[in-house]
């Protein structure tokens, strides 16, 4: 086992022994808020290649470039162009990774409960925290993770398959904590970029070319200096408009803010 999925491994430990405390001294099992372990997350994400620390069962930089990558192509055809939409970008997809991360503890920790076995697309959380970010495949392939499918009977409806011997079906318990685990260090992910963008947070493009970075396995802070590079090279590159280029092969001066041809 690499030193990575070893670290990993013991994210997760110490992901389930918050959860237990959690349980028994408040009686609550919301995602986890724990600063000893967000602090272990965020060391694993800065020292560690970022898509061998992701190697829980999901691969968040994916779901985040995909829909960074929507959110930058609806941005620059907007006014405002280069900023997403509200409930979108890095902190929407914050938001949507801890629903996300809420509703497998839900199935680790009581899969008999009847509301649990049906996800409404249309209830508020659903439409306030993952609709903005994630499109129809990802929402049926993040939620069939946890054993979710799309009802054939019922649209907009999300039903729980139940266990079936030869694969497929509801995931196991350890699955389930693995995938708990997983959708929080994507929160911290979400979060430790959000920092690293500064006052770039919230454009899309920056946001998206970030990601790209931590793809090549950058870390946080090397992956937005790149981003600057890359984005500043575009800049660069971008061609004069019509406009400037006939300016340059005419003999038209500029007068008064107005164009004259020279006699």
């Amino acid at each position: 086992m690499s030193v990575c999925r070893q670290r990993a491994g013991d994210l997760v430990a110490a992901y389930s022994r918050s959860l237990e405390q959690q349980i028994v001294g408040r009686g609550s099992n919301l995602a986890c808020r724990d600063e000893e372990v967000w602090t272990q997350a965020e060391g694993l994400l800065r020292d560690a290649d970022a898509q061998e620390a992701h190697c829980l069962g999901l691969d968040p930089l994916r779901v985040m470039a995909e829909s960074l990558a929507a959110a930058a192509a609806a941005a620059g055809g907007a006014a405002g162009a280069g900023r997403v939409r509200t409930g979108g970008g890095l902190q929407g997809l914050e938001k949507a990774f801890e629903v996300l991360e809420q509703a497998a503890l839900n199935l680790y920790l009581g899969p008999w409960r009847d509301e649990y076995k049906v996800v409404k697309m249309y209830s508020g959380m659903f439409t306030h925290f993952i609709k903005p970010v994630l499109s129809m495949p990802q929402v049926e392939k993040l939620f069939g993770l946890l054993g979710y499918q799309a009802s054939s009977s019922r649209s907009e409806q999300l039903r729980l398959q139940a266990p079936a011997g030869g694969g497929g079906g509801a995931a196991s318990p350890s699955d389930l904590l693995c995938l708990s685990c997983a959708f929080f260090l994507a929160r911290r992910e979400c979060r430790l970029l959000r920092a690293a963008l500064g006052k770039r947070e919230g454009d899309a493009q920056w946001e998206l070319s970030v990601v790209r970075e931590r793809q090549r396995g950058h870390g946080p802070q090397a992956a937005m200096d790149n981003a600057k590079k890359s984005l500043a090279s575009d800049q660069l590159m971008q061609p004069y408009d019509g406009e400037a280029e006939v300016d340059l092969y005419t003999d038209q001066h500029v007068k008064g803010g107005q164009r004259e041809a020279a006699l």
